[in-house]
């Protein structure tokens, strides 16, 4: 039997299924979209972070041994920043606003096994440095690594 409208109550009772199974697909889809879209930004605050500290000690004489210990506002060598953990400070070791969450490791190497012995000039010196940056449990921890020599 037809209704004023021409559908029948199984026709609109289908229809009502269908559209709300589609609604559901729809909003579970936003709403993983909305739960991941900040992690760009954190991911690119770490990027941002590890570029100001391997900067920092990239521009540091090369090692001399042994270092020296001291604040990280008196270090004069590479080497000085090896073992640093801290939370994302200024080279006066003031807090950078915004920045508490993160935890910024350096390890500094120069053990030719672990460099891979790279096929460089008799007498070159080479170091490696890693920082490691990471939010727990937001974000995998990042590591970046750079190479610096003394030639």
């Amino acid at each position: 039997m037809r209704t004023l409208l021409g559908y029948t109550l199984i026709e609109l009772v289908a229809s009502m299924t269908i559209i709300a199974i589609a609604l559901i697909g729809t909003l579970m889809a936003i709403n993983t979209a909305v739960l991941y879209s900040g992690d760009p930004l954190l991911r690119h605050q770490a990027v941002a972070i590890a570029e100001s500290y391997l900067e920092e000690i990239t521009d540091k004489n090369f090692p001399i041994t042994p270092c020296p210990a001291g604040t990280r506002g008196t270090f004069t060598n590479i080497c000085n920043y090896n073992g640093l953990s801290e939370h994302p400070t200024n080279q006066n070791g003031t807090a950078m606003a915004g920045l508490g969450g993160y935890t910024v490791n350096v390890a500094v190497d120069s053990t030719a096994a672990s460099l891979g012995s790279p096929s460089l000039t008799p007498g070159t010196q080479v170091v490696r440095i890693d920082v490691t940056v990471s939010l727990s449990p937001m974000m995998v921890p990042m590591t970046f690594s750079v190479y610096r020599t003394n030639y």
